[in-house]
């Protein structure tokens, strides 16, 4: 979560303790901590669901659970929500029904995002290809862009930095990308002073963090979302 009625805004982790009771726990700290029981004026939340596709916006209008087929993982009891990119794309994703439940319920009508979106929209599209990696709580966000578009995406559940390693040298195989060529910028907890960092840039000959600045970087999504939150729900009054 993240605080702005300072001068600077300020982040704050919640850490779950018991992965298979996440929903549980999140649920709860929304019902005890002080600080969520405010009123706010706005209220953005993004996910970082691997239950998603991501489609052109003209099939954003087909039958969510058939265009999540295409999806290995899911949840016994979600919501599906879409987020639309500022290019032309749509991430068709599912989410705790609960968790969505709880979050109207306290602050009435917040803002939902794909992590995946954020993303897209915060980078800048390149001529040549670019690769882009996101890593958000064990959870590796890889984007590739080129001629100024998308062309791949995908997230990853990285438990061990070895997983970091293997799907980004995985993902740049598979799309023919030269690592003494491309371009590769980390955000998110992959910083230069990891260990996975370090041993990542004895493969990719260009690689770098995206900015000097840390703290905005290992929050990256985070002080993103209410920027790329507001376009979108700016794009969903259009249609």
């Amino acid at each position: 979560m993240k605080d702005q009625t300072e001068k600077a805004s300020k982040v704050s982790h919640i850490k779950v303790t018991h992965l298979n009771r996440w929903e549980t726990e999140i649920i709860k700290e929304l019902e005890i901590n002080l600080r969520l029981r405010r009123s706010f004026d706005e209220v953005y939340v993004a996910f970082v669901s691997s239950f998603f596709n991501l489609v052109p916006q003209e099939f954003s209008t087909e039958n969510p659970e058939v265009l999540l087929n295409f999806s290995e993982a899911e949840f016994e009891d979600n919501q599906i929500l879409k987020s639309f990119t500022a290019k032309d794309s749509c991430f068709v994703y599912g989410t705790s029904s609960a968790l969505i439940q709880k979050l109207k319920e306290l602050y009435g009508n917040p803002v939902f995002t794909h992590s995946g979106q954020v993303l897209m929209d915060s980078v800048d599209k390149t001529e040549g290809p670019t690769v882009y990696l996101n890593l958000i709580h064990h959870q590796l966000e890889i984007l590739v862009t080129a001629n100024q578009g998308i062309r791949f995406y995908n997230l990853f559940e990285t438990p061990t930095g070895e997983d970091i390693l293997f799907f980004t040298l995985f993902a740049t195989e598979q799309l023919g990308l030269d690592t003494n060529k491309v371009e590769l910028k980390c955000y998110g907890e992959l910083l230069p002073n990891t260990k996975v960092f370090q041993i990542l840039k004895k493969y990719v000959r260009f690689m770098s963090a995206a900015m000097k600045d840390e703290e905005f970087l290992g929050n990256f999504t985070l002080h993103n979302l209410s920027k790329c939150a507001s376009s979108q729900a700016l794009s969903e009054a259009k249609k």
